[in-house]
């Protein structure tokens, strides 16, 4: 947990992709040996976006003047001063209420995202592009306790990461189980998730299994994500990958593949983020082009990544997925589903809703 700002990366205009990631690597190059935390948000990574502005909600790094280390039984102080009150603070339980995101979720809001996932498939069925991941946004009236989300073990496995963060223009928090970057320079793991699945009651977790693998649509989508993050990976180093096996989450199976990447020498942290950076888009300018078009909002946090830098390298990043957010006084979820040539309209929308559904948000106390 960081705390405070020592420094900050602040981006106001940058004119290429490149830019965006060699000002990254300036900013982690130049905290060596401190605790760097923060998220770089989907939106600088499109390409079309030549201007990025409120820097605040599309990249926000920082050294933490305060860091605190947590586990289930104690906290321990890394780096900085926190006074006993404010430490029994944030360790003081409290009872509130869970929202029902069903009630959020209303017929219209899928209806037109179902209208957008229909003209996604056409234009990849005349070739346009091969595959995109379109989200949604769902507005609460309610305002989010993030803490509480922050909290909540609604995952319940081991490689799924829970996150928040607040910088007084925007803050998130969620449980993400695609953790795409753990590890150093020498070698680090990813695991991508691609291909979704509601469990159903009253059917074995090993018949669901067998049915999720063998799912054609389900194949095809996981294949056309990974294809795009090997390469990448292997462009930096060598990799060993364990591919398509199942991941099983409380109420989800996702398809699940597994890399181990040992970089080449000279490799950068900054280098290893941007190789495992999820686009979920291919050919890249013309699916953001079709993005932009039907989603009316911008992203900001959602799809890139968040995670920390530790003084000795190590490094864990996360996609944000499974998050509840609040921005300029608003309150909402978002979620997305991966467009193909398998997709229709009616199990994308649902696909959403079952992601939507396993997330854990609660009233403001």
């Amino acid at each position: 947990m960081g705390i405070g700002r020592a420094s900050s990366l602040e981006l106001s205009e940058i004119g290429t992709l490149d830019a965006v990631w060699e000002s990254i690597h300036q900013y982690i190059h130049t905290n060596t040996n401190e605790y760097i935390f923060g998220f770089i948000g989907f939106d600088p990574a499109n390409q079309l976006q030549k201007k990025i502005v409120t820097y605040q909600q599309k990249i926000d790094l920082f050294v933490a003047d305060i860091v605190i280390e947590c586990t289930a039984d104690s906290f321990t102080i890394l780096k900085g001063n926190l006074d006993s009150a404010t430490l029994d603070e944030l360790t003081d339980p409290v009872e509130i209420s869970a929202i029902d995101i069903c009630k959020l979720d209303h017929i219209e809001l899928r209806k037109h995202y179902a209208e957008s996932v229909l003209q996604l498939i056409n234009a990849i069925k005349s070739g346009f592009i091969e595959r995109v991941t379109l989200a949604r946004k769902i507005p609460s009236p309610c305002e989010f306790d993030l803490a509480a989300t922050f909290i909540a073990d609604y995952s319940q496995h081991e490689v799924a990461r829970s996150f928040y963060f607040s910088n007084g223009h925007i803050a998130f928090a969620g449980q993400s189980p695609e953790l795409l970057a753990e590890g150093n320079c020498q070698s680090f793991v990813t695991h991508k998730l691609s291909g979704t699945h509601e469990k159903q009651d009253g059917i074995p977790i090993a018949t669901l299994t067998r049915h999720f693998q063998n799912d054609s649509r389900i194949v095809a989508e996981h294949h056309s994500a990974i294809i795009s993050i090997e390469n990448s990976l292997n462009n930096i180093g060598q990799v060993k990958a364990t591919k398509f096996e199942v991941m099983k989450l409380p109420t989800l199976l996702h398809g699940w593949s597994q890399f181990i990447t040992h970089p080449n020498q000279h490799v950068r942290v900054a280098d290893c983020l941007r190789s495992i950076f999820p686009f979920g888009a291919n050919p890249l300018k013309p699916a953001f082009e079709l993005l932009a078009q039907h989603e009316n909002f911008q992203r900001g946090p959602y799809y890139g990544l968040t995670g920390c830098i530790q003084p000795d390298g190590q490094f864990s990043f996360t996609q944000v997925l499974r998050s509840a957010f609040i921005d300029k006084n608003s309150s909402y979820l978002m979620a997305g589903a991966a467009i193909t040539a398998h997709s229709t309209p009616e199990i994308e929308t649902a696909e959403t809703c079952t992601k939507l559904y396993s997330i854990q948000v609660f009233n403001k106390r």
